[in-house]
């Protein structure tokens, strides 16, 4: 079984390399590259908060017609709490998009060992994804996620459901997240990550602009709420 993760995230990244050789010769109006880094007051993701203090919050990746693979990561700054890396591949068909996410968190102090996939000991979580998105007049879109495999042993089930807005030039994305199976985020089924996240970029000169991001998060299960701002570079 380990041997079979090593191979998959090795081909993830031969995948990359070929990509990368298409997008210099003839295929290059079909590839793109993304990158960007967000500094956040806190990580609170799904309704958990992991760690006490700020997180610098990077990503990358690349994109060929419709399938992407990319690498995010979120690492405290001023305190030695949980770190975490992730990988994912991505494909998208009309309104559908398809995902598998490889979450690996670690503790400086504890043991680091990204190759470790025995389920009986990894920090590994992988996790399948479908989302369905809807279009300018419906601008719903719902999310569902299973961890099929790695440190979850409960194999919780995820849905989210998300309402974007536009406002002049500002976002406004409302969400509903709630724990269907398991107990990785909730120790029954619940709802566990509500709130909204509004983003807007502020002018800093005529050229050059930052996005502040701004998020209300409410955990119903765990009675807290949190209000979380970062900026975008």
């Amino acid at each position: 079984m380990k041997n079979k993760y090593k191979s998959w995230i090795t081909g993830i990244f031969l995948f990359v390399g070929i990509c990368n050789g298409m997008a210099q010769n003839d295929s290059i109006s079909d590839f793109s590259w993304s990158a960007n880094v967000d500094l956040m007051s806190r990580y609170v993701w799904r309704g958990q908060q992991y760690g006490t203090g700020p997180s610098i919050q990077p990503a990358l990746s690349g994109t060929w017609k419709n399938l992407t693979i990319g690498a995010w990561g979120a690492y405290e700054l001023v305190a030695s709490g949980t770190q975490e890396t992730d990988f994912y591949i991505s494909h998208s068909t009309g309104p559908f998009t398809f995902a598998i996410w490889d979450y690996w968190s670690y503790s400086e102090t504890g043991t680091t060992d990204f190759f470790d996939y025995s389920e009986n000991t990894t920090s590994h979580l992988l996790e399948a994804q479908v989302q369905v998105s809807g279009n300018e007049k419906l601008p719903l879109s719902l999310l569902g996620s299973y961890f099929f495999y790695g440190a979850d042993h409960s194999k919780s089930i995820y849905l989210e459901l998300q309402y974007a807005k536009s406002i002049q030039d500002a976002e406004l994305l409302l969400f509903a997240g709630y724990q269907a199976k398991g107990n990785y985020y909730a120790e029954k089924a619940a709802f566990v990550n509500l709130g909204c996240t509004f983003s807007k970029p502020i002018a800093l000169t005529e050229r050059y602009s930052l996005p502040l991001i701004l998020s209300l998060i409410v955990n119903p299960d765990r009675q807290r709420v949190q209000l979380v701002a970062g900026i975008r570079l």
